[in-house]
């Protein structure tokens, strides 16, 4: 009974010599950096252990410098813009768009606001909004989709927006597939396009910037999926951990 007891312990121990090589080798694990020139890492809302869309987030983001920041909108039933990840927010709900705005223009001349679009209802009293505190040109639209793109064009105008499009995750290599995407894109007259990083391609980023478009993954919350994206070249990174994600580009930099 002794050498089989002995056997387990031996077995044990070196499984556990196994594992802790692997983390050993996954903590060292370096990657080719391939971002562009004017990359961006966006923080998404209530990154950094914030509430969503909540002033907290937006003093601790600004606070910390970050190049963007994300943030859900939406609007009451009386057309209010609010801060709020639902489609329709209720009476007194959601942090007010105006308040958000108000705070970042004061405390802020160069962060830039992801406005992450959950409806589309009042998009005008948007503009008048970004308009009357000088921030038209520091805010771009997200989530947008196809079938919203023309509302968006007419009604969101003159601000810049992504369309939220992805491709066959079985042929997110395909040139056909691709291409395909780009055109729908290019169609919709968004200035690029953002999509889930499991759709992430060297060769998507290659296309959209050689047709100059721009290209904008979503959500690294994971070393492992930090060191992908930053091997892959996009235009912008939104994450939960911008810190961590800016001091490994740093160090995988060097």
């Amino acid at each position: 009974m002794r050498p089989v007891i002995a056997l387990i312990i031996i077995s044990f121990c070196v499984l556990l010599i196994a594992v802790n090589f692997v983390i050993y080798t996954a903590s060292k694990s370096s990657v080719a950096v391939h971002l562009p020139e004017n990359y961006t890492v966006t923080a998404h809302s209530g990154s950094e252990n914030t509430e969503d869309n909540s002033m907290e987030f937006l003093k601790k983001a600004v606070g910390s410098g970050v190049q963007i920041l994300e943030v859900d909108l939406t609007f009451r039933k009386d057309g209010t813009p609010v801060l709020l990840h639902k489609d329709v927010a209720e009476d007194n709900e959601g942090l007010l768009f105006e308040d958000a705005v108000k705070y970042i223009s004061e405390n802020s001349q160069t962060v830039r606001v992801n406005l992450d679009l959950k409806a589309y209802s009042n998009l005008p009293e948007v503009v008048r909004i970004l308009d009357e505190y000088s921030m038209s040109e520091r805010c771009f639209y997200t989530g947008v989709k196809e079938e919203n793109a023309e509302t968006v064009r007419t009604e969101g105008a003159p601000i810049k927006y992504y369309l939220n499009i992805s491709p066959d995750k079985s042929k997110k290599t395909d040139p056909d597939e691709l291409n395909s995407v780009l055109e729908k894109v290019r169609n919709c007259g968004a200035v690029g396009i953002n999509c889930n990083y499991k759709y992430a391609s060297r060769e998507m980023c290659e296309l959209f910037h050689k047709n100059g478009l721009l290209v904008s993954y979503w959500t690294a919350k994971t070393k492992p999926v930090m060191l992908k994206l930053i091997s892959i070249g996009p235009d912008n990174i939104t994450t939960t951990k911008p810190t961590e994600l800016n001091e490994l580009i740093k160090k995988q930099s060097k």
